[in-house]
């Protein structure tokens, strides 16, 4: 059985790159991005709050 909830998404090689620059730019965004994976969490919770999804 399977208890692992989470998906995994394929995401283009552009958009993992431009992710890593914008990581790389600087030292604040390293510590606040610690992984690509990190940074599209946060990014999609963003966008589900802007649209009114409710994630409580």
């Amino acid at each position: 059985m399977v208890t692992n909830k989470e998906t995994t998404v394929k995401i283009s090689k552009w958009l993992i790159e431009e992710i890593d620059d914008f990581i790389n730019n600087s030292r604040k965004n390293k510590s606040d991005f610690p992984s690509k994976r990190n940074f599209i969490d946060r990014a999609v919770i963003k966008l589900l709050e802007a649209q009114g999804a409710d994630l409580k």
